[in-house]
């Protein structure tokens, strides 16, 4: 096999976390299958060890779910010059579960990196183009895919990178972008409540809001075929419930009284839910950017509300593109700041691009239209 005699490959068969075994295909390979990790390529997470560990311990896999394995923070050294290392985590012939009912015939590829903020560098480029040359020199496969592009799964926001930029795609050079979460779900082999979820929560929805969304189901025995309720989960994290007696008030400000519920249902705060922007309101702003920046990016942040040095430090930029709950938490910090972004829909679209930049300009700072340090203390801090 020549993917076998790739330098930067490195064959950890048998020597990650594992509980069991996964199956052997019955039919033959058609599709490579392009993921991304959705963590900081340079954490020290992103390394198909740390993969293996959730997959088995969070999601109950059998082990990784993919193949192989990028990692953009182990370069090596090769005689063509840096490359990021490939780890090669399973037999070819091995179902892994990496796309739901299309396992059997496609292959899992994870480019490790959380790509709405990381950029793609040279030595991950020359790996994918290179991985993939040897795969198609093997017969491994006849097209590629990115999970979002796989049946069921069109609403994955998955890979973030444009793969085809990678290597010589003979197709449309533009990835297909997520379709919005669907209102109903059919659940495909492998498929937890955690994966369909994932990290950063899919269109805002994190797995606690797909319980609630779906009293009396037991999210450590799914199974195949079976329907849960994505939209309800959908309503609770995005467009938070407001009772009869609030739609008749004309008292307070009806977003800012959604923000305040999302706030209490998502964070555990405690608000009045009364409409008018104030300390309490902020400091739960910044109770909830502390939680996700601990979440994703393990900042270890004391979440207490308070803006200080070390929140400042561990700001990561948000810009256009991104999505998920950091999104979200900007777009109603710009709101409460009388810069509306238009739909707090947890994407960084047009409408909250334009907020930005008019806070930006509003404030005497370098208006990028991208939300990073100073931005962020110009919001929180004042």
């Amino acid at each position: 096999m020549n993917f076998i005699k790739l330098p930067q490959l490195v064959d950890r068969r048998g020597k990650l976390k594992s509980k069991g075994t996964y199956s052997k295909r019955t039919t033959s390979i058609t599709h490579r299958v392009w993921h991304h990790s959705l963590t900081k390529k340079n954490l020290a997470g992103s390394t198909a060890d740390s993969f293996a560990v959730y997959h088995v311990n969070t999601l109950g896999w059998p082990g990784v779910g993919y193949t192989f394995n990028i990692e953009p923070k182990n370069v090596i050294n090769t005689p063509n010059g840096k490359r990021a290392r490939i780890v090669y985590a399973h037999d070819i012939d091995r179902r892994t579960y990496h796309v739901g009912n299309s396992n059997q015939f496609s292959l899992g590829i994870c480019v490790a990196g959380d790509y709405r903020y990381d950029t793609m560098d040279d030595a991950t480029l020359a790996s994918i183009a290179e991985l993939h040359a040897a795969l198609v020199k093997d017969g491994i496969g006849k097209y590629d895919k990115a999970h979002n592009e796989m049946p069921g799964y069109s609403w994955k926001a998955c890979c973030q990178y444009n793969y085809r930029d990678a290597f010589d795609w003979k197709g449309s050079k533009t990835p297909a972008k997520p379709a919005p979460a669907p209102d109903v779900y059919t659940i495909q082999e492998g498929d937890t409540l955690w994966s369909i979820a994932h990290k950063d929560g899919t269109g805002g929805v994190q797995v606690e809001d797909l319980i609630k969304a779906n009293p009396g189901i037991d999210p450590t025995k799914l199974k195949i075929g079976q329907k849960i309720n994505f939209g309800n989960a959908k309503e609770v994290i995005v467009q938070p419930d407001i009772k009869e007696d609030d739609k008749t008030s004309n008292s307070g400000d009806e977003t800012i009284r959604s923000i305040q519920k999302t706030l209490n249902s998502r964070y555990g705060t405690a608000l009045i839910v009364d409409g008018f922007n104030g300390p309490k309101t902020k400091s739960s702003l910044i109770k909830a950017l502390q939680t996700e920046l601990n979440k994703q990016f393990n900042k270890k942040l004391v979440v207490d509300g308070k803006w200080g040095a070390k929140t400042n430090a561990a700001i990561v930029t948000v810009q256009k593109g991104a999505k998920g709950n950091l999104t979200w938490i900007l777009q109603a910090a710009l709101y409460t700041e009388g810069y509306n972004p238009g739909s707090l829909d947890s994407i960084f679209g047009k409408g909250t691009e334009s907020a930005v930049s008019k806070f930006q300009k509003a404030k005497g700072i370098t208006a990028d239209k991208k939300a990073g340090k100073v931005t962020f203390t110009k919001l929180f801090a004042a």
